[in-house]
């Protein structure tokens, strides 16, 4: 019984590729700075139109000049990281063929 256990362990263990090193670090990942860029220029947006708290009006203009900054940078960096991300995938594929 022993030997088929250590076969099926064998037979499982060949079907996953061998992992070198240690498991990758998220914020690595091509598409974590776009993605924070769009929460942040969303963020601006919101506070610059869309709030009403009397609190927040002292930072209007500032929200508002962010954003203007940060929309710009976002329509530029989304494209880059799919496209980054999309490289990445097709290396892998090729390594898995």
């Amino acid at each position: 019984m022993s030997e088929r256990s250590s076969d099926g362990a064998a037979e499982s263990n060949s079907k996953r590729p061998d992992r070198r090193g240690p498991p990758p670090n998220p914020i690595h990942h091509p598409l974590f700075l776009p993605v924070l860029l769009v929460a942040f220029t969303m963020w601006f947006g919101y506070d610059a139109f869309l709030t009403t708290d009397p609190e927040m009006l002292e930072h209007q203009n500032f929200n508002r000049m962010m954003y203007l900054i940060m929309q710009p940078i976002c329509f530029r960096s989304i494209p880059r990281g799919i496209a980054e991300f999309l490289e990445d995938e097709q290396v892998a594929a090729r390594a898995q063929a």
